[in-house]
C-alpha cells in the first residue's frame, strides 16, 4: 500500500523585528480617547476606520495600549485614555 502524504502551505512573512503599523494604531487610539473621551470597540472602529487596517488590528492595538498603561477599561466594553 503506497504512503499517502499531505502538503499544506506555510504563510511566509518578511516581516521582523518591531510592527510599525502597531505603533500608529496604537497612537491612534489613544489620540482619540484623549479627544472624545470614553468609547466603544465599535464607535473606535467607526472614528479611525479600522476596517482598512485589517483583521484583528484592532483588538491586538487596543490589547497593546492596556498593556502599556496607556488606555483602560472604563466599564463594561468601553476604553479611556490613562492620563497617568
Amino acid at each position: 500500500m503506497p504512503r499517502r502524504s499531505v502538503w499544506a502551505p506555510q504563510m511566509v512573512t518578511s516581516v521582523t523585528g518591531e510592527d510599525v503599523d502597531l505603533e500608529r494604531e496604537v497612537d491612534a487610539i489613544v489620540k482619540l480617547l484623549e479627544e472624545k473621551g470614553p468609547l466603544g470597540p465599535t464607535e473606535i472602529r467607526r472614528e479611525l476606520e479600522t476596517r482598512f487596517w485589517g483583521p484583528g488590528r484592532l483588538r491586538a492595538a487596543l490589547a497593546e495600549a492596556r498593556r502599556r498603561g496607556l488606555v483602560r477599561r472604563a466599564g463594561r466594553r468601553r476604553y479611556e485614555a490613562d492620563g497617568g
